[in-house]
């Protein structure tokens, strides 16, 4: 291996730094997404899980640059894309420039393919448009490019389906269509924002078995946002545990459930229910109700809700410390710590 590719290895795809988020609300400045950030190597996936609200999805929208300007407060820190041995860094680029990036380097996978699909359009147009507007192809070429990405995720009678409109299809078939359309570029980056949401269990399955094959035979960079610790558990190399806003634990995936280290992380592991557990067994809850976004509260924005909280907790908000190789928590009385114990 050369120097050159040697440096290209070391260079993230994707690289965030600091990102934070302020939106404008009716009630005042939501503080949306706080000093977040992470590394994406190509070929990796990483996994941001978090309940409702917790700002994952705001996240994603900026990094797409999809947040509306009028609703955008404040939006700083540092986002950078490596694109043909440069590294362009996107918060700083116009929205003409923005736009070239969305889908041949940047894609998204949206929450509800319902709305994420124009229902006046059939879905051969909706997948040939961004074939036409970004690699060029002719109206007949860009069809035929179609055919064969609804034949890639698994669409029966792809060429009929082309012809039919998103009220025709199954949830799951929708999901898929939405998948080819973020995938016909042949992005670098695929941002899936809980793409199995609203879907019945086994087909959750089949979608995430299909983004995690494509993801692998592209060699995509995929960041996988989801509530359920659950879906990321063999699809993630990275876990990233967002709450307020804020990533709160970050390891690799295996050490993460061997041996998760913040409150928070070890609550939303204990809410998935599990097939051993005798029936009618009572599930699991995280007391109390997610903070406050708009002028928050001083101290760990969980505190009010963890079983480790003490008087420090409340009073100052905890850094993200290293604790061991790639393994980061923000947390004063972790699990296992000696505090916590006495």
């Amino acid at each position: 291996m050369t120097d050159s590719q040697h440096q290209t290895q070391q260079v993230p795809l994707l690289r965030v730094e600091e990102l934070t988020v302020r939106l404008r609300g009716e009630a005042g400045i939501v503080h949306a997404v706080s000093d977040v950030s992470f590394q994406l190597q190509r070929g990796q996936t990483l996994g941001i899980v978090g309940e409702s609200g917790s700002g994952k999805s705001v996240m994603a929208r900026a990094l797409m640059g999809l947040l509306p300007r009028r609703a955008t407060h404040l939006m700083e820190g540092s986002v950078s894309l490596a694109v043909d041995g440069r590294v362009l860094e996107l918060l700083k680029l116009s929205e003409r420039e923005f736009r070239t990036l969305r889908g041949p380097r940047l894609a998204m996978v949206f929450q509800d393919p319902m709305t994420a699909l124009n229902p006046v359009l059939t879905l051969g147009v909706q997948i040939a448009e961004p074939l036409q507007l970004h690699l060029g192809l002719n109206k007949a070429q860009a069809m035929a490019r179609a055919l064969e990405l609804l034949t890639q995720v698994g669409i029966p009678d792809p060429e009929g389906r082309l012809r039919q409109y998103p009220h025709q299809l199954s949830g799951g078939m929708r999901q898929r269509v939405v998948i080819a359309i973020a995938l016909a570029c042949d992005p670098q980056v695929l941002l899936a924002d809980e793409p199995t949401t609203a879907l019945d269990v086994t087909v959750q399955r089949q979608v995430l078995d299909l983004l995690l094959a494509l993801q692998r035979e592209r060699q995509m960079g995929m960041v996988l946002i989801t509530h359920d610790l659950g879906v990321v558990a063999n699809r993630a190399d990275h876990i990233a545990v967002m709450y307020a806003g804020r990533i709160v634990e970050y390891a690799p995936t295996s050490r993460l459930f061997s041996s998760m280290r913040h409150p928070y992380t070890e609550a939303l592991f204990k809410s998935v229910p599990r097939l051993s557990d005798p029936s009618h067994t009572r599930l699991h809850a995280i007391p109390g109700r997610p903070p406050q976004l708009i002028d928050p509260a001083p101290g760990c924005a969980f505190a009010p809700r963890c079983p480790n909280a003490q008087q420090r907790c409340r009073r100052e908000t905890p850094a993200l410390a290293q604790i061991g190789d790639q393994h980061l928590h923000a947390c004063f009385y972790p699990i296992g710590s000696k505090e916590v114990g006495a």
